[in-house]
């Protein structure tokens, strides 16, 4: 089975620097997500602020809407679950942001073959059954863990034309699909935690988060919010001031 669906690590990024307030500062990092060949653009906008004396509040927003873009066509005919007897092809696929939940839909198609046994371990796929189009809807979220955001389906729903229903009622077919493909699913989101990484400038500030989840960039748009905070400490301060007297913020040492 391919993997249907990817999440970024950072990878490269390019650090930019808004103009400080007295208590915060906005840091933006365009970063690019090699996937074989190819990269996915995406943006880092991490956002610093004084909270007490030794801490620093952390907020990042990770801007997927390029990503949103691109991995439906990748994603096409790609097999969610493929087995002796049952393959799940993805034929289209559209996500998108709702408030603070992720919806997608899609249309599979769902193949049955004759299925036999071989040996004891290995079985034989023989010809095929029968062939359902059925649609795919579902919601996901994001669960925090380990400083890592990990993108998981809240449930799924198939729905099959009219016509075929009453058979796939009857001999439980759809249950039985969902239950694959939401295993499936799972283990690739599982596998495939977004774990962002500050460029080497930033390396020290190590924030840790401790809520996040999905959040809405205009109409639909994805993006993946990230709340947690900063210790501060001597070298901390530094490479937060050379980044910005890099970028020409501040003025430079005298």
């Amino acid at each position: 089975m391919r993997h249907w669906l990817i999440f970024p690590v950072l990878m490269a990024a390019v650090l930019d620097a808004r103009a400080p307030s007295a208590q915060q500062v906005d840091f933006v990092v365009d970063a690019t997500l090699p996937v074989r060949d190819t990269e996915l653009p995406y943006t880092l906008d991490l956002n610093l602020a004084a909270v007490a004396p030794t801490r620093i509040g952390v907020g990042a927003l990770l801007d997927l809407r390029e990503i949103q873009k691109t991995v439906p066509e990748r994603l096409a005919d790609n097999a969610i679950v493929d087995n002796c007897g049952l393959q799940v092809r993805l034929d289209d696929l559209s996500f998108g942001a709702q408030g603070d939940a992720i919806d997608l839909d899609g249309d599979v198609t769902i193949t049955i073959f004759e299925c036999s046994r071989t040996s004891e371990r290995n079985f034989q796929r023989g010809e095929q059954k029968k062939a359902i189009l059925a649609n795919m809807s579902t919601e996901a979220t994001v669960e925090l863990r380990d400083n890592c955001a990990y993108f998981k389906l809240i449930d799924l729903t198939l729905t099959a034309p009219e016509e075929q229903r009453e058979q796939l009622l009857e001999d439980d077919t759809l249950d039985s699909v969902k239950e694959l493909m939401l295993a499936a699913v799972d283990l690739v989101l599982n596998d495939t935690p977004l774990c962002p990484k500050l460029p080497a400038e930033l390396a020290s500030l190590d924030p840790v988060y401790d809520n996040g989840g999905p959040k809405e960039i205009g109409e639909g748009g994805l993006g993946v919010f990230l709340e947690g905070s900063v210790d501060v400490s001597p070298s901390t301060i530094l490479d937060i001031l050379t980044v910005l007297q890099r970028q020409e913020l501040i003025p430079g040492p005298p």
